[in-house]
């Protein structure tokens, strides 16, 4: 069975955006009025979406984000991921650990004539970041 073109949207923006860096594609795939909820960044619209994505990448210069699963329902595409880098720049405060993190995340994106109008976070590993980060901190002396 071929995938949707919704799934296929949403497969581009991990492919494409996410793992070759590419910010522009935002422009290109998600509408004016995008929404993002849930995660580590909470609530955000198309521009501070980029601000997020591009803090991320430059936090972690070897992202890469697998696609392990996307399910279609009409207008919506839910995607489960893996997400795997070196935590290598600073974000959110916390220095650069050089630790190797692996996240599973899975969203619920709305799309509408073609654009991603809405991404709502359902699962994101916020404790097991938590964990991989602080484990190494823990060892570093005061």
């Amino acid at each position: 069975m071929s995938e949707s073109e919704n799934a296929a949207i949403i497969r581009r923006w991990f492919e494409k955006g996410w793992n070759q860096r590419n910010a522009d594609l935002i422009n290109e795939l998600f509408a004016p009025t995008f929404r993002a909820e849930g995660g580590m960044h909470g609530v955000l619209d198309r521009l501070a979406y980029k601000q997020y994505f591009e803090a991320v990448t430059s936090a972690s210069n070897d992202l890469q984000c697998e696609v392990v699963e996307l399910m279609d329902a009409d207008e919506y595409v839910i995607s489960k991921i893996i997400s795997k880098g070196t935590h290598s720049g600073t974000v959110s405060g916390i220095e650069a650990t050089g630790e190797f993190i692996t996240t599973e995340i899975i969203d619920v994106w709305k799309i509408v004539d073609g654009l991603i109008v809405e991404r709502r976070n359902a699962d994101f590993d916020n404790s097991g970041i938590g964990e991989q980060i602080n484990q190494r901190l823990k060892f570093v002396p005061e």
